[in-house]
């Protein structure tokens, strides 16, 4: 589970310093949305969560799935998701009110191969956001392996042999926010 530093004072929004707030995890798609729908830290939201089984998730958020206390059925690890558009996910299962406390992007490194792009494991990266809107997300490309992130080098006879591609050309793509909010008592 993320923990923020310290409860949220932006927009006018003070809590008692005292007070130890609940905080959960949850991860946001990319769908567009309208600018009075974007989350900021410090805003007071509330939406409707769906759990995500391990198995159930997107490759490159299977190694964020956390254990939470509040996970449904006694499942094991996954996440709580909120889907934009809700008619695509699975059934919401709780309804949180809580503030904003920090907002990630969460980017995965692909590689492009003769059968499209092929995401790369152990490379997700996050960092920081202002808020959720689909601007902050990355696709951006790189075509000279090494040169940004934390990529292992190797050999040209092993690359070709492992990913089938001559010329590598990468990209830093996005699709989720991973947000921690204080839930409200």
């Amino acid at each position: 589970m993320a923990s923020p530093i310290g409860p949220p004072t932006a927009r006018g929004l003070t809590m008692n310093e005292h007070a130890s707030p609940q905080t959960l995890t949850v991860f946001v798609d990319d769908e567009p949305v309208s600018a009075n729908s974007v989350w900021h830290p410090g805003d007071t939201v509330t939406t409707a969560l769906s759990w995500l089984d391990e198995q159930q998730l997107p490759a490159e958020l299977r190694s964020l799935a956390e254990e939470v206390e509040i996970r449904p059925n006694g499942a094991g690890r996954g996440v709580f998701y909120v889907d934009r558009y809700p008619g695509f996910s699975p059934q919401p299962i709780r309804s949180v009110n809580g503030v904003v406390a920090t907002i990630e992007v969460v980017a995965n490194l692909e590689l492009h191969t003769d059968h499209g792009w092929k995401l790369l494991p152990d490379t997700v990266q996050m960092w920081d956001v202002p808020d959720t809107g689909t601007w902050r997300m990355p696709n951006r490309q790189y075509s000279v392996p090494g040169t940004f992130g934390h990529l292992r080098f190797v050999e040209q006879h092993e690359f070709v042999e492992r990913y089938g591609v001559t010329t590598p050309t990468f990209r830093r793509d996005s699709r989720y926010f991973r947000v921690a909010l204080y839930l409200a008592e």
